[in-house]
């Protein structure tokens, strides 16, 4: 009853530190396994490969919340870029008005404006500053409206 190979895989209880342990076993050729010593290494390297999981699960997470807060910056970004292209437009319409006055003016037409006697120098300007002012006064209403509405 005592033969090597009645043991070969028999094992006795041993210390308690993470469930059931063997302490020792015989192997098939007869030789004694302490078991004890391998189940020892390996709960060193359990714990060193956990602790290599918590800190790459900490650098996921680091790099998750680097990764928001690049996308947050790049929406803020964008949304000041759309709101330059809405002034920008804005802008452009206001002055396409302006030109429109600025094409009356070269068309070769007769108007009072244009006779020296009745309209001289003087309207020329009062008429060129009353578009300008109009001009102007046109944007600021355009933004104000825009910012009104929640565009800008």
């Amino acid at each position: 009853p005592d033969k090597p190979h009645d043991h070969s895989f028999g094992a006795t209880i041993g210390g308690d530190t993470h469930g059931i342990h063997a302490s020792s076993c015989h192997s098939l050729i007869g030789k004694p396994v302490n078991v004890e010593e391998l189940e020892m290494l390996l709960e060193a390297y359990f714990v060193q490969v956990d602790g290599t999981l918590n800190k790459l699960s900490t650098l996921r997470e680091y790099v998750d919340d680097t990764e928001d807060y690049i996308n947050i910056m790049l929406d803020d970004k964008q949304n000041h870029l759309l709101q330059m292209g809405v002034m920008l437009s804005t802008a452009n319409l206001v002055i396409g008005a302006f030109i429109v006055v600025a094409g009356l003016f070269g068309m070769n037409i007769h108007i009072d404006l244009f006779d020296e006697n009745k309209a001289g120098t003087p309207e020329f300007l009062w008429t060129i500053g009353g578009s300008t002012a109009g001009t102007i006064l046109l944007y600021v209403v355009a933004i104000a409206w825009c910012k009104y509405e929640g565009l800008l």
